[in-house]
Order: structure tokens, then sequence, then C-alpha cells
């Protein structure tokens, strides 16, 4: 567009008038594309950026009937500036860290599962219920002994495990793509859901697994749901004024 600018300028016989036209297109066209940056984008940063060039091809007019739209454009890069914005660039990382050692996370051992059932004194049993109690016991030294191997058998099988470890991965990439596009609801559950299989089907005890808990904890409140400002006022004004122009000649 600058380019094109300079060249229409450059050309012989151009007037003031189609210069003033230009300029205003280009102001119009930039607050236009603040608006969407913002409104559908959620990128309050390039929102500024266009207004702030849209402010700079008004200025080039020095029109004293468009200082009420440069009001405006200054009242709204302020409001913008003021946002308090979600840093997507670190939490994306984080996101794509987790992401990246879901395969390396150990399972919830077996022996870790503890019986529900009420633990009932000796002395209190009958004579059938001690004896019944010393086979269990036996039967789980027989079973304690065979897995001494040093080797945790895993809660799931090994399809089971490898759909898990996809889907937690898979759930990282969700909250990514919702922290992209200002989905905060589906952000929050998917990290939700992270954290509730991680806490169910990995070793909470281990350092890794640990690391990922705190990382999702810290990661839910990390998006913000700042609300927009109205930066249409200038835009509106501008057309205002382009129109009473217009009407005018």
């Amino acid at each position: 567009i600058s380019n094109t600018e300079a060249a229409l300028a450059s050309m012989q016989g151009v007037t003031d008038g189609a210069r003033d036209t230009w300029l205003l297109g280009e102001a119009e066209y930039y607050m236009q594309l603040a608006n969407a940056q913002l409104q559908l984008a959620g990128n309050p940063e390039l929102a500024s950026l266009a207004l702030g060039m849209a402010d700079d091809r008004i200025a080039q007019l020095a029109n004293p009937a468009l200082t009420n739209v440069r009001i405006a454009l200054a009242d709204e890069i302020a409001a913008l500036a003021g946002m308090q914005t979600t840093d997507i660039e670190g939490v994306t990382l984080k996101l794509a860290s987790i992401a990246r050692v879901v395969e390396t996370l150990p399972l919830r051992p077996i022996d870790r599962i503890e019986d529900a059932q009420e633990v009932v004194p000796e002395e209190e049993m009958g004579p059938l219920d001690r004896a019944w109690s010393k086979v269990k016991g036996t039967a789980s030294e027989m079973i304690k002994h065979r897995t001494t191997d040093e080797t945790v058998m895993p809660l799931i099988s090994p399809e089971a495990e490898y759909f898990l470890r996809t889907n937690l991965a898979l759930q990282m990439q969700t909250a990514r793509l919702a922290l992209l596009r200002g989905e905060r609801q589906i952000y929050e559950s998917s990290l939700s859901d992270s954290a509730e299989w991680l806490t169910a089907y990995f070793d909470a005890s281990s350092a890794q697994v640990g690391a990922a808990l705190d990382t999702i904890a810290e990661l839910q409140g990390a998006m913000v749901a700042a609300e927009s400002p109205d930066i249409s006022e200038s835009l509106r004004l501008l057309r205002r004024q382009t129109s009473v122009s217009e009407n005018a000649q």
C-alpha cells in the first residue's frame, strides 16, 4: 500500500484531493482490520498496531475536521494497552513440553492399589474368618513373590496404555488450540481431564508426573478472560465525517 501510495503521489497531475481520498481509504481499512483482529482473532497487539497506522494516515491529512477521530483513536489505543492479556507464547510452550514427556511418564503400579474394605482386627474375627484371612494373606504373599523381579506391572493393557498416552497428548493439543481461539471453557476442560488421567493412571509419586501435575495446575488459571474494549467509535466517526464531506461536495 505504501509503495502504491508513493507511486500515485509521484504521478504528474495527481491532485491533493485524490491523495486525501487515498489516505482516508487506508485509514478506514486499518480501522476495520483492527476491529477484526480484536473481535475475531482476539489479538489486541495487532489491533493496536493497526489503529496506530490508521492514526498515522489521518495525521498526514492535517485536517482539523478529523481531530475527533484522532482523539477516539488515542482513547482506543490506550484501552487496548490496558487490557490484561494471556501469555500465549509461554502457555503454548508449557503445553508442548507436557505433550513431549507423556511417552516417558511412569504408570501407576499395581501394588499401590489399596484394598478399600475395612480391616477387622484378628482378635475380633471368628474361627472361619481367621482361617479365610490367613488364606488370603498366603495368596497375597504368593503374588508378591511372583512380582519381585523389580518390574512394576501397569494397571492397563499395552493397547490401552497406547491410547491413554495418545489421548493425553491430544488433550494438550486441544488446550493449545482452545487457547489460540479464546475458548476458555474447552481450555479449562482439557487441562482438568488431563490432571484426572495423570492422577488415576500414572505414578503420582514420580517427580515427572508431579511436575506435569504442577504445570497443569499453574496453566489452569493462566488464560485471562479479558473483556475487549469497544474500538469501533473511531471508525464510525471517520465514516460520518467522510459522508458529510461527500455531501458537501
